[in-house]
């Protein structure tokens, strides 16, 4: 079943496994566009792709894809740097990372399905810590960004395959069902770990005995000015706030969506090749990227879910329809000072991979899949009042 919110008209649908409700939009003065400011290119051999910037050196950090090496990059994607740590003996064994991104102190951070390794600026290894997790993830690329926060003098990393991934693709129990037990604070000094963050009582997740199989990710960041942890559910609609370090949840920010498509979720044991759970995994709307503008602003994108029939329509052997990187389905949202502001911004071509000084985001462009591009390309887009 499918449930679609609408800001323009209720209508109640007889066809069966579709129905509508309404959820207005608060009328306000300010506007937002994103404006394309610059573009550059990567030149390697295989796809390259980024995962953090770091403003004190002014260099990205990315990944080459199927020669597994790190790249550090400068900001017109000339290669700085290439190194190998990929094997036995060279440094972290034959896993590749799931998490790439700067620490503090001109640290690099690499995390892998089993260990974190922090390295100095010369990839001398720092620190080295083992993690003991339930999800043998295997990913040919970094997935996403390993966050940090201080306490004191002391680092603390946000680490855990539940950062990227739902646990529910890997485990199909009880476990599988709350993936924020896979979520863990690690001290990068001692290696401590613990888990933190669960669901909240008034979650879609706890609401049911059942799971939502394919959207139990989430998106977040660390806001370092205001020692916060900003979250947002996939499916869950508000964004919340915790205080750091004691993870105390301050509070929450309602989102309003033009159109939000879910559909109902599916018993635990519900195999993946279960039609209903491939719905819910393919075609539901989503929260997708949380991002950061500083100065109490926030970005949010999200997928607005397709039905079965537009799917269907859309869909073919020869051109495969992946409806959550539509950008005609995305939109893109802004929040300031604890509310949503503004009008929706159509999505853009590409993935959102990370904020740039000057509420600027860098933006991966979609591959061709016709031809064997020997580069990557990536476009600047910044967000402007309209």
């Amino acid at each position: 079943m499918t449930q679609r919110i609408s800001s323009s008209i209720l209508v109640i649908l007889t066809i069966i496994g579709i129905s509508c409700t309404q959820k207005p939009i608060e009328s306000v003065e300010e506007s937002y566009e994103l404006v394309k400011t610059d573009s550059f290119r990567v030149d390697n051999f295989t796809r390259v792709v980024i995962r953090d910037y770091s403003e004190k050196e002014g260099i990205y950090l990315g990944y080459s894809i199927s020669e597994d090496d790190i790249l550090e990059l400068s900001d017109t994607g000339e290669i700085l740097k290439r190194i190998h740590k990929k094997g036995e003996g060279t440094g972290y064994g034959n896993w590749n990372p799931i998490g790439l991104a700067f620490g503090p102190n001109n640290e690099r951070i690499v995390e892998l399905p089993f260990q974190v390794v922090a390295y100095d600026s010369s990839y001398e290894p720092i620190h080295s810590h083992r993690i003991m997790s339930p999800l043998p993830i295997r990913a040919n690329m970094p997935l996403g960004k390993t966050p940090y926060f201080q306490k004191n003098d002391t680092t603390l990393l946000l680490v855990g395959p539940s950062n990227y991934l739902s646990a529910s693709y890997l485990i199909h129990d009880q476990e599988g069902k709350d993936t924020l037990q896979n979520f863990y604070e690690l001290n990068l000094q001692s290696g401590a770990v613990r888990s933190v963050v669960p669901f909240e009582s008034n979650s879609v997740y706890e609401l049911s005995e059942n799971v939502y199989k394919g959207v139990m990710g989430k998106s977040f960041f660390v806001d370092h000015a205001k020692q916060e942890l900003v979250m947002v559910q996939e499916l869950d609609t508000e964004i919340l706030i915790y205080s750091l370090p004691d993870f105390i949840l301050k509070k929450s920010i309602p989102i309003t969506y033009s159109e939000f498509i879910t559909y109902n979720p599916v018993p635990i044991e519900s195999p993946f090749d279960d039609l209903r759970a491939q719905n819910l995994g393919r075609l539901s709307a989503r929260n997708q990227k949380l991002f950061n503008l500083e100065n109490g602003e926030y970005i949010l994108q999200y997928f607005t879910g397709v039905t079965e029939s537009e799917f269907e329509s859309r869909n073919s052997e020869d051109l495969p329809y992946f409806p959550s990187q539509d950008a005609t389905e995305q939109r893109i949202l802004i929040f300031k000072d604890g509310k949503q502001v503004g009008s929706e911004i159509p999505g853009i071509p590409g993935t959102i991979i990370t904020i740039l000084p000057d509420r600027k985001l860098l933006v991966q462009e979609p591959e061709n899949t016709e031809i064997e591009e020997e580069f990557t390309r990536f476009t600047i887009y910044q967000v402007k009042p309209n």
